[in-house]
């Protein structure tokens, strides 16, 4: 499997499932009881994706590993989903997936993965589009709090990619990881709206979690494939870029007048993909 087709269909899936993310919240829907119900179809799609394949194997340290992931998970984007509430689209999406300059270091550290011309131009196009995107990450509008929230999520959500190529060169097989994180996501997810206490249901949340669920569950297992293939040097930061998957999607759907840096941006983040996908 070509790795870089993986890693570009893991990116549309999460380009769509942001936005989906950003309209629930614009809406007012409770990021903890949105997670929960999110995490029901995660689990759901990663069982149907198991009886596919045939089977899954589980060990101890697939339970270990898995059970880490969900926690970087869970907690970075559900810092990012309360920066969402106070942030703009065009601005907390894009630096959310500054993550991958995290995940990039540490694969290269760490898995000795080679620094080619090629792959630093790529990697310097896909922050040069997320900081003319950002409209040069314009965090003074937003308050300490929230500008907090989103670096520590990007933060967690870099070390998260890590954890998965590690996963994988330790021997976890996708599907495996896939489940036990889905699973460990779903209590802690169930366990934070038990003790923050009784929260609205609403129709935003019933209609919107389910589709990020499903969303977020394909684009792990095409990420998760991508990288027994690739470098997570390149397979996660080609994932990272969907915030232009967003912002596109936040344009046609809102109305919202692209401005020339935002153009600038996509175009230097499909450079990007391009020059990852020839490296």
């Amino acid at each position: 499997m070509n790795p870089v087709l993986l890693a570009v269909l893991s990116m549309l899936a999460t380009g769509l499932s942001d936005f989906f993310y950003r309209r629930s919240q614009l809406r007012g829907a409770s990021p903890t009881l949105f997670l929960a119900f999110q995490s029901v179809f995660f689990n759901v799609t990663n069982l149907t994706f198991v009886s596919y394949s045939g089977g899954v194997e589980i060990s101890s340290l697939t339970i270990l590993l898995g059970a880490a992931c969900a926690s970087l998970v869970y907690l970075s984007v559900y810092l990012f989903l309360r920066s969402l509430r106070t942030g703009e689209t065009s601005i907390n999406v894009p630096l959310f997936r500054l993550s991958f300059i995290v995940t990039a270091i540490l694969g290269v550290y760490f898995f000795h993965e080679a620094v080619t011309s090629g792959k630093i131009l790529a990697i310097c196009l896909a922050v040069f589009s997320i900081l003319t995107f950002s409209s040069g990450l314009r965090l003074a509008s937003a308050s300490a709090l929230a500008a907090t929230q989103l670096v520590l999520a990007t933060i967690l959500y870099g070390l998260f990619g890590f954890l998965y190529k590690l996963s994988l060169s330790m021997g976890v097989t996708p599907t495996g990881i896939l489940i036990v994180q889905g699973l460990s996501f779903i209590i802690y997810a169930f366990l934070v709206v038990y003790l923050k206490g009784p929260v609205k249901w609403s129709r935003n949340i019933i209609v919107h979690a389910p589709l990020c669920g499903v969303l977020l569950s394909s684009s792990y297992l095409l990420l998760l494939e991508s990288l027994k293939y690739g470098e997570v040097s390149v397979s996660f930061s080609i994932v990272q870029l969907s915030f232009m998957v967003t912002s596109i999607l936040a344009i046609l759907a809102w109305h919202e007048k692209p401005s020339p840096l935002g153009i600038l941006g996509i175009t230097s983040a499909v450079f990007a993909v391009a020059f990852f996908a020839y490296l």
